[in-house]
């Protein structure tokens, strides 16, 4: 059913991708070949989701190994992508450029009496923004769950009926697309099938990992921590105080020697500093919007606005905002960026 409803969009998501794979020097055909490097891990640990990745490609027409590519674009991009793609025009990449693939401030929060937040804004290339779909699943023998995704991924940003939620950054080591290991977009929807932090925190720390993310999550208890992952293994951030944020430079001292993404970085660093800055008066639903609408910083901004300068494939933005209430289990998105556009609500029932 999934493929059939997004069937137009999944096509949308494979153009994009097949677009900046070769942008990369990546045919489909090779990006394929890559993705096939993570089959023995995903059947040793989730072979129920390759099941499911079947099912979505029956259901649109698509071959399971197109799917599969898809899911596995974040292993497949090299960290230096979007030089490439500013280069596709003949765009002059100089040390005035960032060329950086910044993506996504995350936070949570869990305060005494209140609710426990989760929320992000997902920054990505504006071309994926017709990609998006908002998957309300109820699988047979696991929680039923919320996911704001691209068309033909398994999952992103999302919560499920045990009151537990995932978020999701980029980050990026030296060491990425080296080995096999779990791509980020299979974990995610793995993820959605534990009920609590330490659950999820067991699991992820077990797994081998060929490219590098954070992954925040939170349950309705009010336990928090986030999920740094990289071919160099799991490391988990606890709260602090109950709260949490992070961008797109690890935060752990044992990956961050290995950071592909933070020399020159400035824009991951800003818009940490802002959401640390504002995360201990975050009280509610209203301060959590506040702060992914923060565009205080120009292009460096909580909430990103394209720089029209550069190619279209190359153009970051603030594609939607996502905010999870883990203790209603409901879930609000925004239709682009949350400072020009309104949420819509989805609840697990």
């Amino acid at each position: 059913m999934t493929g059939q409803l997004s069937s137009e969009r999944i096509q949308h998501s494979l153009a994009t991708y097949k677009k900046t794979f070769e942008l990369c020097d990546i045919s489909w055909p090779d990006a394929i070949k890559k993705a096939r490097v993570h089959e023995n891990v995903l059947n040793k640990y989730t072979p129920h989701l390759l099941d499911e990745l079947h099912g979505i490609a029956t259901g649109s027409g698509v071959q399971d190994d197109s799917l599969l590519a898809l899911n596995c674009r974040t292993e497949i991009l090299p960290p230096d992508f979007l030089q490439h793609a500013m280069a596709s025009d003949g765009h002059n990449v100089d040390d005035s450029v960032d060329t950086h693939a910044n993506e996504c401030t995350s936070l949570a929060i869990a305060r005494e009496k209140s609710p426990v937040w989760l929320a992000q804004n997902w920054d990505w290339v504006s071309l994926q923004r017709q990609g998006l779909i908002v998957l309300h699943a109820v699988p047979d023998n696991a929680p039923a769950y919320i996911t704001v995704t691209e068309a033909g991924m398994l999952a992103k940003i999302g919560i499920n009926d045990q009151g537990f939620g995932v978020s999701l950054n980029i980050l990026r080591s030296h060491t990425d697309g080296q080995s096999e290991g779990m791509p980020v977009h299979f974990l995610l929807r793995a993820l959605l099938e534990c009920g609590t932090v330490r659950e999820a925190c067991e699991f992820a720390q077990q797994l081998p990992y060929a490219s590098s993310s954070n992954i925040m999550i939170a349950d309705e208890s009010g336990d928090i921590a986030s999920l740094e992952i990289s071919p160099a293994g799991c490391k988990v951030l606890p709260s602090n105080g109950g709260q949490l944020c992070h961008t797109n430079h690890f935060l752990n001292q044992a990956f961050a020697s290995d950071d592909a993404g933070i020399a020159g970085n400035t824009s991951t660093v800003n818009r940490l500093e802002t959401a640390q800055k504002h995360l201990s008066a975050i009280r509610n639903f209203s301060d959590i919007k506040k702060l992914l609408c923060d565009t205080s910083n120009g292009l460096e901004s909580i909430c990103r606005f394209a720089n029209d300068s550069l190619p279209e494939i190359a153009q970051i933005e603030t594609v939607v905002a996502v905010a999870m209430n883990l203790t209603e289990k409901t879930l609000w998105v925004s239709a682009a960026q949350p400072s020009i556009t309104d949420f819509t609500e989805h609840k697990l029932n």
